[in-house]
Protein backbone atom coordinates (compact mmCIF):
# COMPACT_ATOMS: atom_id res chain seq x y z
CA UNK A 1 0.00 0.00 0.00
CA UNK A 2 1.13 3.58 -0.51
CA UNK A 3 1.70 5.89 2.44
CA UNK A 4 0.20 9.37 2.55
CA UNK A 5 -0.36 12.15 5.08
CA UNK A 6 -3.03 14.81 4.74
CA UNK A 7 -2.17 18.20 6.25
CA UNK A 8 -5.63 19.42 7.24
CA UNK A 9 -4.09 22.46 8.95
CA UNK A 10 -3.52 23.86 5.45
CA UNK A 11 -6.49 25.53 3.71
CA UNK A 12 -8.55 23.49 1.25
CA UNK A 13 -12.09 23.43 -0.14
CA UNK A 14 -14.80 20.78 -0.03
CA UNK A 15 -15.75 21.27 -3.69
CA UNK A 16 -12.51 20.31 -5.42
CA UNK A 17 -10.74 16.99 -5.00
CA UNK A 18 -7.39 18.46 -6.06
CA UNK A 19 -7.34 20.99 -3.23
CA UNK A 20 -6.87 18.45 -0.43
CA UNK A 21 -3.23 18.75 0.77
CA UNK A 22 -1.70 15.25 0.57
CA UNK A 23 1.96 14.38 1.09
CA UNK A 24 3.22 11.20 -0.58
CA UNK A 25 5.26 9.05 1.83
CA UNK A 26 5.57 6.03 -0.44
CA UNK A 27 9.33 6.59 -0.51
CA UNK A 28 9.46 5.47 3.13
CA UNK A 29 8.86 1.89 1.99
CA UNK A 30 5.67 0.92 3.78
CA UNK A 31 4.25 -2.62 3.80
CA UNK A 32 2.23 -3.89 0.82
CA UNK A 33 -1.05 -4.83 2.47
CA UNK A 34 -4.81 -4.64 1.97
CA UNK A 35 -7.66 -4.90 4.49
CA UNK A 36 -5.35 -4.07 7.40
CA UNK A 37 -6.13 -1.88 10.41
CA UNK A 38 -4.20 0.92 12.11
CA UNK A 39 -4.05 2.42 15.61
CA UNK A 40 -1.74 4.93 17.24
CA UNK A 41 0.35 4.05 20.29
CA UNK A 42 3.75 4.32 21.90
CA UNK A 43 4.89 6.48 24.77
CA UNK A 44 3.94 9.75 23.07
CA UNK A 45 1.22 8.39 20.77
CA UNK A 46 3.43 9.22 17.81
CA UNK A 47 3.67 5.65 16.53
CA UNK A 48 1.23 4.18 14.01
CA UNK A 49 0.82 0.41 14.23
CA UNK A 50 -0.50 -1.52 11.22
CA UNK A 51 -2.03 -4.91 12.07
CA UNK A 52 -2.83 -7.83 9.81
CA UNK A 53 -3.98 -7.37 6.28
CA UNK A 54 -3.89 -9.44 3.12
CA UNK A 55 -0.54 -9.55 1.33
CA UNK A 56 0.87 -11.48 -1.61
CA UNK A 57 4.20 -11.57 0.20
CA UNK A 58 4.79 -14.64 2.35
CA UNK A 59 7.30 -12.75 4.49
CA UNK A 60 5.02 -9.89 5.51
CA UNK A 61 5.00 -9.14 9.24
CA UNK A 62 1.68 -9.17 11.11
CA UNK A 63 2.60 -5.87 12.83
CA UNK A 64 4.27 -2.88 11.20
CA UNK A 65 5.27 0.29 13.02
CA UNK A 66 5.57 3.80 11.56
CA UNK A 67 7.30 6.60 13.48
CA UNK A 68 5.30 9.71 12.53
CA UNK A 69 7.95 12.03 13.99
CA UNK A 70 10.85 10.59 12.01
CA UNK A 71 8.64 9.44 9.13
CA UNK A 72 10.23 6.03 8.98
CA UNK A 73 9.15 2.40 9.31
CA UNK A 74 10.40 0.16 12.11
CA UNK A 75 10.48 -3.62 11.86
CA UNK A 76 8.78 -5.46 14.73
CA UNK A 77 9.66 -9.06 15.47
CA UNK A 78 7.19 -10.54 17.93
CA UNK A 79 8.25 -13.56 19.98
CA UNK A 80 6.32 -16.03 22.09
CA UNK A 81 2.56 -16.40 21.84
CA UNK A 82 1.34 -14.26 18.93
CA UNK A 83 -1.92 -14.14 16.90
CA UNK A 84 -2.23 -15.91 13.58
CA UNK A 85 -2.35 -13.93 10.34
CA UNK A 86 -5.73 -12.33 9.65
CA UNK A 87 -7.37 -9.45 7.82
CA UNK A 88 -10.66 -7.51 7.71
CA UNK A 89 -10.09 -6.61 11.35
CA UNK A 90 -10.50 -3.41 13.35
CA UNK A 91 -8.10 -2.47 16.14
CA UNK A 92 -9.14 -0.51 19.23
CA UNK A 93 -6.77 1.37 21.52
CA UNK A 94 -7.54 1.49 25.24
CA UNK A 95 -5.97 1.99 28.65
CA UNK A 96 -2.26 2.92 28.62
CA UNK A 97 -1.00 2.04 25.17
CA UNK A 98 -2.91 -1.23 24.75
CA UNK A 99 -4.56 -2.28 21.47
CA UNK A 100 -7.20 -5.01 21.10
CA UNK A 101 -7.54 -7.21 18.00
CA UNK A 102 -10.57 -9.51 17.64
CA UNK A 103 -10.70 -12.44 15.24
CA UNK A 104 -10.95 -11.36 11.58
CA UNK A 105 -10.64 -13.54 8.48
CA UNK A 106 -7.70 -15.90 8.06
CA UNK A 107 -6.16 -19.03 9.47
CA UNK A 108 -6.32 -22.55 8.09
CA UNK A 109 -10.08 -22.90 8.49
CA UNK A 110 -9.72 -26.01 10.65
CA UNK A 111 -9.91 -24.35 14.05
CA UNK A 112 -11.88 -21.12 13.83
CA UNK A 113 -11.83 -19.43 17.22
CA UNK A 114 -13.27 -16.19 18.56
CA UNK A 115 -9.92 -15.11 19.97
CA UNK A 116 -9.11 -11.66 21.33
CA UNK A 117 -5.51 -10.44 21.46
CA UNK A 118 -4.00 -7.48 23.31
CA UNK A 119 -0.90 -5.72 21.97
CA UNK A 120 1.18 -3.56 24.31
CA UNK A 121 2.61 -0.68 22.27
CA UNK A 122 5.10 0.18 25.03
CA UNK A 123 6.68 -3.26 25.36
CA UNK A 124 5.74 -4.53 21.85
CA UNK A 125 4.40 -7.77 23.33
CA UNK A 126 1.20 -9.79 22.85
CA UNK A 127 -1.17 -11.43 25.32
CA UNK A 128 -4.38 -13.37 24.68
CA UNK A 129 -7.62 -12.67 26.51
CA UNK A 130 -9.69 -15.48 27.96
CA UNK A 131 -12.71 -13.26 28.62
CA UNK A 132 -15.92 -15.32 28.98
CA UNK A 133 -19.06 -14.96 26.84
CA UNK A 134 -17.09 -14.03 23.72
CA UNK A 135 -19.23 -13.42 20.60
CA UNK A 136 -19.06 -15.39 17.36
CA UNK A 137 -15.90 -14.97 15.29
CA UNK A 138 -16.51 -11.97 13.04
CA UNK A 139 -14.72 -9.99 10.35
CA UNK A 140 -15.43 -6.81 8.42
CA UNK A 141 -16.68 -5.16 11.63
CA UNK A 142 -15.77 -1.84 13.26
CA UNK A 143 -14.55 -1.51 16.84
CA UNK A 144 -14.89 1.72 18.84
CA UNK A 145 -13.35 2.50 22.21
CA UNK A 146 -15.95 4.25 24.36
CA UNK A 147 -15.16 7.08 26.81
CA UNK A 148 -15.22 4.60 29.71
CA UNK A 149 -12.49 2.53 28.04
CA UNK A 150 -14.74 -0.36 27.00
CA UNK A 151 -14.76 -1.52 23.37
CA UNK A 152 -17.95 -1.79 21.29
CA UNK A 153 -18.02 -4.06 18.22
CA UNK A 154 -20.41 -3.10 15.43
CA UNK A 155 -21.58 -5.09 12.41
CA UNK A 156 -19.50 -7.39 10.24
CA UNK A 157 -19.88 -10.98 9.08
CA UNK A 158 -20.06 -14.07 11.21
CA UNK A 159 -17.63 -16.78 10.21
CA UNK A 160 -20.28 -19.46 10.72
CA UNK A 161 -21.69 -18.92 7.22
CA UNK A 162 -20.66 -16.80 4.28
CA UNK A 163 -22.45 -13.43 4.21
CA UNK A 164 -24.08 -14.12 7.59
CA UNK A 165 -24.26 -10.53 8.78
CA UNK A 166 -24.28 -9.65 12.45
CA UNK A 167 -27.39 -7.82 13.74
CA UNK A 168 -27.09 -4.10 14.40
CA UNK A 169 -29.46 -4.12 17.37
CA UNK A 170 -27.38 -6.46 19.54
CA UNK A 171 -23.74 -5.41 19.77
CA UNK A 172 -20.91 -7.17 21.63
CA UNK A 173 -19.03 -5.05 24.16
CA UNK A 174 -15.67 -5.98 25.68
CA UNK A 175 -15.36 -4.64 29.23
CA UNK A 176 -11.67 -3.85 29.60
CA UNK A 177 -11.95 -3.42 33.38
CA UNK A 178 -13.75 -6.65 34.31
CA UNK A 179 -12.38 -8.55 31.27
CA UNK A 180 -15.75 -9.96 30.23
CA UNK A 181 -17.96 -9.80 27.14
CA UNK A 182 -21.54 -8.50 27.35
CA UNK A 183 -24.27 -8.01 24.73
CA UNK A 184 -25.69 -4.51 24.40
CA UNK A 185 -29.31 -4.22 23.21
CA UNK A 186 -29.75 -1.17 20.98
CA UNK A 187 -33.10 0.61 20.62
CA UNK A 188 -34.45 2.86 17.90
CA UNK A 189 -34.70 2.24 14.14
CA UNK A 190 -32.21 -0.49 13.26
CA UNK A 191 -29.66 0.12 10.47
CA UNK A 192 -29.39 -2.46 7.69
CA UNK A 193 -26.77 -5.09 8.48
CA UNK A 194 -23.40 -4.35 6.90
CA UNK A 195 -19.68 -4.96 6.86
CA UNK A 196 -16.55 -3.01 5.90
CA UNK A 197 -17.95 0.37 6.96
CA UNK A 198 -16.53 3.21 9.05
CA UNK A 199 -17.38 4.21 12.62
CA UNK A 200 -16.02 7.20 14.54
CA UNK A 201 -16.69 8.47 18.06
CA UNK A 202 -17.52 12.14 18.60
CA UNK A 203 -16.60 14.16 21.68
CA UNK A 204 -20.26 14.39 22.75
CA UNK A 205 -20.87 10.64 22.94
CA UNK A 206 -22.09 9.66 19.48
CA UNK A 207 -20.81 6.99 17.12
CA UNK A 208 -21.20 7.93 13.45
CA UNK A 209 -21.52 4.90 11.17
CA UNK A 210 -21.18 5.46 7.43
CA UNK A 211 -21.36 3.28 4.34
CA UNK A 212 -20.37 -0.34 4.08
CA UNK A 213 -21.70 -3.22 2.02
CA UNK A 214 -24.27 -6.00 2.33
CA UNK A 215 -26.09 -8.48 0.08
CA UNK A 216 -27.86 -5.64 -1.74
CA UNK A 217 -24.66 -3.74 -2.53
CA UNK A 218 -22.67 -0.80 -1.27
CA UNK A 219 -24.27 1.68 1.10
CA UNK A 220 -24.23 5.46 1.37
CA UNK A 221 -26.33 5.95 4.48
CA UNK A 222 -25.22 7.53 7.74
CA UNK A 223 -26.39 6.39 11.17
CA UNK A 224 -25.78 7.80 14.64
CA UNK A 225 -25.55 5.65 17.76
CA UNK A 226 -26.07 7.58 20.99
CA UNK A 227 -23.99 5.68 23.52
CA UNK A 228 -25.52 7.34 26.59
CA UNK A 229 -28.81 5.54 25.84
CA UNK A 230 -27.58 3.03 23.24
CA UNK A 231 -30.08 4.17 20.63
CA UNK A 232 -29.82 4.40 16.84
CA UNK A 233 -30.89 7.38 14.76
CA UNK A 234 -30.86 7.59 10.96
CA UNK A 235 -29.46 10.60 9.13
CA UNK A 236 -30.21 9.28 5.63
CA UNK A 237 -27.88 9.43 2.65
CA UNK A 238 -25.20 12.11 2.50
CA UNK A 239 -24.78 14.29 -0.60
CA UNK A 240 -21.34 15.45 -1.67
CA UNK A 241 -20.27 17.71 -4.59
CA UNK A 242 -17.08 15.73 -5.30
CA UNK A 243 -18.29 12.17 -5.75
CA UNK A 244 -21.27 9.93 -5.06
CA UNK A 245 -20.73 8.69 -1.53
CA UNK A 246 -21.60 5.01 -1.58
CA UNK A 247 -18.50 3.30 -0.27
CA UNK A 248 -17.12 0.32 1.57
CA UNK A 249 -13.61 -0.55 2.78
CA UNK A 250 -13.00 3.16 3.23
CA UNK A 251 -11.61 4.99 6.25
CA UNK A 252 -13.07 7.79 8.34
CA UNK A 253 -11.25 10.13 10.72
CA UNK A 254 -12.80 12.71 13.01
CA UNK A 255 -11.00 16.05 13.36
CA UNK A 256 -12.81 18.56 15.55
CA UNK A 257 -16.36 18.60 14.12
CA UNK A 258 -15.46 17.20 10.71
CA UNK A 259 -15.44 13.58 9.56
CA UNK A 260 -12.95 12.92 6.76
CA UNK A 261 -13.87 9.93 4.58
CA UNK A 262 -11.03 8.58 2.44
CA UNK A 263 -10.46 5.87 -0.16
CA UNK A 264 -12.78 2.85 -0.37
CA UNK A 265 -14.35 0.71 -3.09
CA UNK A 266 -17.43 0.94 -5.26
CA UNK A 267 -20.08 -1.37 -6.65
CA UNK A 268 -18.22 -1.88 -9.94
CA UNK A 269 -15.84 -4.36 -8.36
CA UNK A 270 -18.17 -5.54 -5.60
CA UNK A 271 -19.44 -8.65 -7.38
CA UNK A 272 -16.00 -9.66 -8.61
CA UNK A 273 -14.48 -9.14 -5.18
CA UNK A 274 -17.05 -11.23 -3.35
CA UNK A 275 -17.04 -13.93 -6.02
CA UNK A 276 -13.29 -14.27 -5.61
CA UNK A 277 -13.60 -14.08 -1.84
CA UNK A 278 -16.17 -16.86 -1.84
CA UNK A 279 -14.01 -19.09 -4.02
CA UNK A 280 -10.97 -18.51 -1.82
CA UNK A 281 -12.61 -18.84 1.57
CA UNK A 282 -15.71 -21.01 1.15
CA UNK A 283 -13.93 -23.81 3.00
CA UNK A 284 -13.27 -21.44 5.91
CA UNK A 285 -16.81 -20.16 6.18
CA UNK A 286 -18.95 -23.25 5.78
Amino acid sequence: MGSFISHISKPFTTTGKDSIPWIDLTYTGGPLKASATACIGGKNNNMIFIFGGFSLSANQSFVNQFDSSKQQWINITSVGNVPSDRFLISCAKFDNGLIAIFRGLGGNGLNITNDLWIFNTLTLTWSSSNAPNAPLPIFGYSSVTLPDGNILYIGGYSKVKIFDYMPMNNLPLYNTKTVIWVNMSISGPIPPARSEFSAVLTSDGRIIVFGGVNRIGELGDLWILYITMFQWQSSGNISNPIVKLTLYRHTATLVDNYMFVSFGKTLIIFMLLHTVTYKLFKNLLC
